[in-house]
């Protein structure tokens, strides 16, 4: 990764996530083939072709196969395409293919008026983590980002659902979540890992649930899932500062 802003003029992006691909094409993840739901959303998505944000599980199996197949759906992109590592992800696989267009390796978007962080939220099991060094490098990017509204991208979510999935959310939440309380530049953030779209709206800022492209994981205290089509969401960040979401089905 780099430390470097990358530019980009258009107000829209789209965010995929939870992809959970295997080794081949055809191979079965909860009854649904993750290869073939991706690439209903990128078809669905070539003709406007934004920037994409993939917010982590790209892989289900850790493979490196699945991550070629990663890299063959995207190669022909016509946009840049960003990746951050979820609980299923290999860093150095991310990081290799972020050396690769049309993947770019920056954490931080400049569109007009917003800033768009890239957080690695990764961590040694299921639920997320967060180090004090990464909190200071946020202290550090605020201080660069003035008169700048501010949004996050990651792969776990800080506010609890009612799910499962609560118990494998962000750890190390309070620093991050002062952060947010205190600073009304931070708008809110998006997030992957729980394969279920809704909006909580706290002061303010938001938390958002990306839909996954794979399957979807339904508000139950055990884990079940259930095909509603490959999905994600384009956001549109506006120069008066207003922020929308769109949930999206393929």
């Amino acid at each position: 990764m780099t430390d470097a802003v990358f530019l980009w003029s258009a107000s829209q992006v789209v965010q995929i996530t939870d992809c959970h691909l295997l080794a081949t094409p055809d191979a079965e993840y909860q009854g649904i083939r993750p290869y073939r739901h991706l690439q209903r959303v990128l078809d669905g998505l070539r003709g406007e072709a934004p920037l994409l944000i993939l917010t982590g599980d790209l892989t289900e199996d850790h493979s490196p196969a699945s991550y070629v197949l990663l890299q063959q759906l995207l190669a022909d992109w016509p946009a840049p395409v960003f990746l951050l590592p979820g609980n299923h992800d290999e860093r150095a696989a991310l990081q290799a293919l972020s050396q690769l267009p049309p993947f770019r390796p920056e954490r931080r978007l400049q569109l007009p008026l917003w800033q768009l962080w890239l957080l690695d939220s990764k961590g040694d099991t299921p639920a997320g983590n967060f180090p004090s060094e990464r909190l200071l490098e946020l202290e550090q990017w605020l201080g660069e980002s003035s008169e700048q509204q501010v949004f996050w991208f990651c792969h776990h979510h800080l506010l609890p659902i009612g799910s499962f999935i609560d118990r494998f959310d962000q750890q190390d939440k309070a620093g991050l979540l002062a952060l947010l309380e205190r600073e009304p530049c931070l708008r809110g953030l998006a997030h992957g890992h729980c394969h279920h779209a809704y909006q909580f709206i706290r002061d303010h800022f938001v938390q958002v649930g990306c839909p996954a492209s794979s399957v979807q994981f339904l508000q139950t205290p055990d884990w079940q899932t259930e095909d509603q089509g490959p999905r994600g969401c384009r956001w549109t960040f506006h120069t008066s500062g207003e922020l929308q979401w769109e949930f999206l089905t393929f």
